[in-house]
């Protein structure tokens, strides 16, 4: 008796959390349009235009070496979205990174919600992991930002990742100057930051031992985020196809 119980809530869990995934993969939400430059759209207007320039050329360098790319957005709302679920669209819907490397970098400003997410693509996480991210938020963005100074607190955190990433591929994409700001240490909920991810973790696991040993054919997987072509601009640079999981951090300030 109790054996059939714990099956039974062993069910209702997993087929919960795929509920949740599946509405995950459906739900669109209004987010902003690529630009014509792609690698930056600064549609709350808080950036200058010598640092859109660089974070294009730096840009254009780093994905004709590697097929990497690193988006920069800021947003004036989230129109009532999660910081998370708003990232994860947005990545999907540019195709940030190469298709088959995943390599994109997503940083993306809510300035009504003050919060600050970056987002990394599959391939990337090794070498960008949550703690990482977090820790350049920490020191070289976030200080910044809780200040309003949007230019350097972008500029800075775009030149650490850039930094990361043309490190993790061994190549030169021009001189980088990332200068930390005064080290913000704001320890998350527990709860949100370490038990939710593990629990959604084992759900997920969980679902896919009872799906593969009963025979449930899972439709998606982790290239369900790709846009596959994510043409949406009229003219310019366009992203390459690149998916992101959830992976990155994010932080209010």
């Amino acid at each position: 008796m109790l054996a059939s119980s714990k099956r039974k809530a062993f069910l209702i869990i997993c087929f919960f959390m795929l509920f949740l995934i599946i509405l995950g993969k459906t739900t669109s939400f209004a987010i902003v349009p690529p630009t014509d430059e792609f690698y930056v759209n600064d549609s709350a207007n808080l950036l200058s235009e010598d640092l859109e320039k660089y974070i294009v050329e730096t840009n254009v360098t780093l994905n004709q070496k590697t097929g990497a790319q690193i988006v920069v957005v800021t947003v004036n709302s989230l129109e009532g979205q999660s910081l998370e679920e708003y990232a994860t669209e947005l990545f999907r819907e540019c195709g940030i990174g190469d298709a088959t490397k995943n390599n994109g970098v997503l940083l993306l400003l809510a300035l009504e919600e003050r919060e600050f997410r970056i987002e990394v693509g599959y391939g990337l996480e090794g070498a960008l992991t949550d703690g990482k991210t977090g820790r350049i938020q920490d020191e070289y963005i976030i200080p910044y930002l809780r200040e309003d100074n949007w230019n350097e607190g972008v500029r800075n955190g775009y030149s650490k990742i850039l930094e990361e990433v043309a490190n993790e591929y061994q190549v030169d994409v021009g001189e980088i100057t990332a200068v930390k700001g005064t080290t913000v240490s704001e320890p998350l909920d527990f709860f949100t930051s370490t038990i939710l991810p593990i629990a959604f973790f084992v759900a997920v696991i969980a679902f896919r031992i009872y799906a593969a040993s009963h025979g449930i054919l899972i439709v998606g997987g982790r290239g369900g985020f790709s846009s596959g072509s994510s043409h949406h601009s009229s003219g310019g640079f366009f992203g390459g196809g690149g998916s992101s999981g959830g992976g990155g951090s994010s932080r209010r300030f």
